[in-house]
């Protein structure tokens, strides 16, 4: 803690509206590290207390018509804040009501401020609230005599110089919010499908991971881009299913994919072959999908870059056979870059337990579904139909996925899962 010297205040008023009084008012002096002075007083707010307000702070009427008036005690509040940083827990009402009060007085007040509630708010985004309640739970900070002034700056002071630890960084960044770290510490650190939901058990986001405690660190630590996570998740559920891949394919069960648009191959009156952008219909088979139309415009436009067309100073008649067939060898070279590297072949990599394995199935250029099994890996290649737990029949989603994991396999850094031929059954 530096020598400057802090004021914690907390004040309690006849209300919120515009013409709220001080109803009483406690000062707590902070330096280096210490309390030096308190410093508490009941005001006289020369107006009337709602009986909720009377109830809340336990302050009753006959107490404050006693109690000396604000300019009374003004230049006593005035000796202890000037040349301070006032402290408090939302300084845009206990600030702005203490200058508002001086300047009634003809007087002016200006001091360097440091709001406990705007701070927190920056040093651990995601919290579901920030009054003082929520954020001295979120300490561990008890609290005594709520909702009275010696209470409030109290807690507020101990709030204080938690936060005020974290801003100087010399202790550890807040990483993950209680409740949350709880649940991760249940997860498997294996491939699955992480379901978070709402205070209600609502599912509110899936995510389909390689590694389901590292991928939910990801997801749940206190940065602002995880922001929306971190005020609606409640609790967080990890499905265990050993690859990656099946992962996908159970958060697709939830989310089917649907595409828009397509970039298929076509054929003229000539017979020659060209990509063509089109709407998707349901059954429609393409070679590449997308569900926005600029996205697909974009694989038009690379996959046409990468035909280079014959220059011709001048040209009599149409292209020979000879040109029509080189082309159409690109465009089915270019097309078969996106489909299954052998129309039957089978995926085989980690499984929910030590010894179990799981596979994906392909068959005829689609995927036919997926199994587990404790039995070797040859045992599996020679009769996968056996073990199969899930079949799909052409499902767009799940070809797709497989596909592009396909692609990723040889770009992975940890390989758990590899794939290869089937002779066609």
């Amino acid at each position: 803690m530096n020598p400057r010297r802090y004021v914690i205040c907390d004040i309690e008023a006849t209300g919120l509206h515009d013409e709220k009084e001080i109803i009483e008012i406690a000062l707590i002096t902070y330096q280096d590290g210490k309390i030096t002075e308190i410093y508490e007083t009941l005001v006289n707010p020369l107006s009337g207390v709602s009986d909720f307000i009377q109830d809340l702070t336990s302050i009753s009427k006959r107490e404050l018509s006693a109690a000396p008036k604000f300019y009374e005690v003004a230049e006593s509040i005035r000796m202890r804040l000037e040349g301070n940083v006032f402290v408090s827990h939302n300084t845009d009402f206990d600030y702005q009501l203490l200058r508002k009060k001086f300047h009634e007085l003809g007087q002016e007040l200006k001091l360097k401020t440091f709001c406990t509630l705007k701070v927190a708010q920056l040093e651990i985004p995601g919290l579901k609230s920030y009054n003082l309640d929520s954020l001295c739970r979120f300490f561990g900070i008890k609290v005594k005599d709520r909702h009275r002034a010696i209470g409030d700056a109290q807690a507020t002071c101990a709030l204080f110089q938690e936060l005020f630890q974290l801003r100087l960084k010399t202790h550890p960044k807040i990483l993950f919010l209680p409740h949350h770290e709880k649940c991760i510490q249940k997860l498997s650190s294996k491939s699955g499908l992480l379901s978070f939901k709402d205070a209600k058990g609502k599912l509110i986001h899936l995510e389909a991971a390689f590694n389901m405690e590292k991928r939910a660190r990801e997801l749940l630590q206190v940065k602002d881009e995880n922001r929306e996570l971190l005020v609606n998740a409640e609790t967080i559920e990890g499905e265990c299913t050993g690859s990656p891949l099946i992962a996908e394919f159970r958060k697709l069960l939830y989310f089917p994919y649907r595409p828009h648009w397509v970039v298929l191959v076509q054929q003229n009156d000539l017979g020659e072959k060209y990509f063509k952008v089109r709407p998707y219909k349901n059954g429609i088979e393409a070679a590449w999908y997308f569900r926005e139309y600029f996205d697909a415009k974009k694989k038009l436009k690379d996959l046409d870059g990468k035909i280079p067309a014959e220059k011709f100073l001048y040209r009599d008649g149409a292209k020979s056979k000879e040109e029509i067939l080189k082309k159409n060898q690109q465009v089915e070279a270019l097309a078969r870059l996106a489909r299954f590297p052998s129309d039957n072949l089978i995926i085989v990599g980690e499984g929910r337990t030590l010894k179990e394995k799981s596979f994906i199935l392909v068959r005829g250029g689609h995927v036919l579904g997926y199994g587990y099994s404790e039995e070797s890996e040859e045992e599996i290649v020679a009769r996968p139909e056996t073990y199969l737990s899930r079949r799909f029949f052409k499902h767009l989603g799940v070809d797709l996925t497989t596909k592009r994991y396909i692609r990723e396999l040889k770009n992975m850094r940890q390989k758990s899962d590899g794939w290869r031929s089937l002779a066609e059954a």
